[in-house]
């Protein structure tokens, strides 16, 4: 395969996903006075490689449960047989495994047992999403996904760098887990006929093409109310760089189009997610 292909099998577009969390939970933590470039190399890996597992099983549950179909689905990867199903299976399952190697890895060297409960619940919420009991499609996918690549991922990482729970990082997990969210939100808008003629129910079929759109607005908007919460002018200024990039996704979610949505708003993580980093960094 070429690397577009695999660029394309992997979703590359989503990996903002893992990777700013990972940024913020580490400028947190330098900003408690426990900072380590080392733990930052391997907290990257381990994150990137779970989420593009994640990624895999999800194209892989999807196509064998007839969601994706090649007339309709924007998932190419196995419609367009860029890999054979069984190997992306145990592709999935081999970077899965890696990732969670790496992160046992991290809480040998650091001696933070408690990090297993936490990673357990992250590769748990990664594997069963479209697997096993699909929490997707039983409307449960926005809040597992804010889960795993909110709290999980922020405070998991500043657990690792400072060896403690810190309160900073959950805060500053939820407005980044509220764009992540806004990611799946607006991949499950654009796949609303499918699922439904799949005959499974995602919250944005629920809420149907109006209400889901109303929710999309509230997921990539709230998060620069809590630029305001954090004590210092420098996150709401630098946050408000993207603001733009915001306002240019509500106009393309308001005239339908989901398709060039679902990699803007990663686009947009990237964005806010390292500004704040930033912001949080410069503040007194």
């Amino acid at each position: 395969m070429t690397i577009k292909n695999w660029l394309i099998v992997l979703r590359a577009y989503s990996w903002p996903a893992s990777l700013v969390p990972v940024v913020l939970g580490s400028a947190v933590a330098a900003r408690s006075g426990r900072f380590s470039w080392l733990d930052l190399a391997l907290i990257m890996p381990a994150a990137l490689l779970i989420h593009s597992a994640a990624n895999l099983a999800n194209t892989y549950f999807d196509f064998r449960n007839g969601v994706d179909r090649p007339e309709t689905a924007d998932d190419r990867g196995l419609v367009d047989n860029m890999l054979p199903p069984a190997r992306m299976l145990r592709l999935a399952l081999g970077m899965l495994a890696a990732g969670a190697a790496a992160g046992l890895l991290l809480v040998l060297k650091n001696h933070v047992p408690a990090m297993l409960a936490l990673g357990a619940a992250g590769l748990a919420l990664a594997w069963f999403y479209t697997s096993g009991p699909a929490y997707k499609y039983r409307r449960l996918g926005d809040a597992g996904i804010f889960l795993a690549f909110g709290p999980c991922i922020v405070t998991g990482t500043a657990l690792i760098q400072t060896g403690r729970f810190v309160p900073e990082a959950l805060w500053a997990s939820i407005p980044v887990g509220l764009l992540v969210t806004a990611i799946l939100h607006a991949n499950n808008m654009r796949d609303l006929r499918s699922d439904s003629a799949a005959n499974f129910l995602t919250l944005a079929a629920t809420l149907g093409t109006g209400g889901a759109k109303k929710f999309y607005y509230a997921l990539i908007f709230t998060p620069y109310l809590f630029t305001f919460t954090f004590g210092s002018a420098w996150p709401a200024a630098l946050c408000a760089l993207s603001v733009p990039l915001a306002v240019r996704l509500g106009r393309l979610a308001a005239r339908g189009e989901f398709s060039r949505l679902v990699p803007g708003t990663a686009g947009l993580v990237a964005a806010y997610g390292l500004l704040l980093s930033a912001g949080l960094l410069a503040a007194p």
